[in-house]
This record gives C-alpha cells, structure tokens and sequence, in this order.
C-alpha cells in the first residue's frame, strides 16, 4: 500500500509539473539585467572588472512604462534615475558609472513598486602587475 501512495504521489508531481507553463514561455512582464558592456548583445553578469563598462539593462514587454532604476554602491550611497521612458519590446540601458570594489544592487521600479532587482559586483585588484603592456 506504501508503494501505492508513493507512486501515487510522483505521478501527482509529474502531471503538475507537465502541466505548468515555463516563465519564459509565459513571457515575464519585464526583463531587468546587469551586463558588463552597453551594447544590446551584452550578456547577464553579476561580476564586472573595474575597468569595464557597465550597463543596467531593462525592457517592458506588454505595455509603454515609465520606470526609475537605482544603483546602491558598496558605499551605501544610493543613486536613482527616476522617469526613465520605456517602450513596449524595446531594450534601454542605463550607464551604472562605478568602478568601486564590492557589491552593487541595482533595483528597477514601475508604478512605485519595485519590479526586480540584481547584484553585482566589483571585485577587488589584484595588485598584479599586467604583463605584455
């Protein structure tokens, strides 16, 4: 009977599982990212050089949106671009301008609420000298 109700169970998982519809085939209402670079190509990051461009990314994907995305240093300052005017299905960037050591939050928000938010960080120099320059 104990086999029964085991298999019972995993069959139950299964079917909720076959059942639910993966977030990238619902389509998230937004789409917020770190990259380090600007252009639309830059991939997802949670660690950038110093030296590096950075770039907050964001896009809305249902509807045209007014949002504000704030940078939070390691130095506790907290920074915000408020009034950020996004198009439906198009990809902004905000230059994030740091290149402090440590950890960054950048936070994105729509209609007061907050919508997301991602870390990244900075990390520290190596002290190394650069060979071959």
């Amino acid at each position: 009977m104990k086999g029964l109700k085991t298999l019972a169970a995993v069959v139950s998982a299964v079917a909720l599982l076959a059942s639910a519809t993966p977030v990238s085939a619902q389509g998230a209402a937004f789409r917020h990212y770190v990259a380090c670079g600007l252009s639309k190509n830059a991939k997802p990051s949670h660690v950038c050089q110093a030296e590096r461009d950075k770039g907050a990314f964001f896009r809305s994907n249902e509807r045209d949106v007014v949002y504000t995305v704030c940078v939070k240093f390691p130095t506790k300052k907290n920074l915000c671009a408020p009034q950020q005017k996004a198009v439906r299905g198009t990809l902004y960037v905000n230059k994030i301008t740091s290149n402090i050591p440590g950890k960054h939050r950048v936070s994105w928000f729509v209609e007061g609420k907050r919508i997301g938010a991602f870390d990244f960080v900075v990390p520290e120099p190596s002290g190394k000298p650069k060979h071959g320059k």
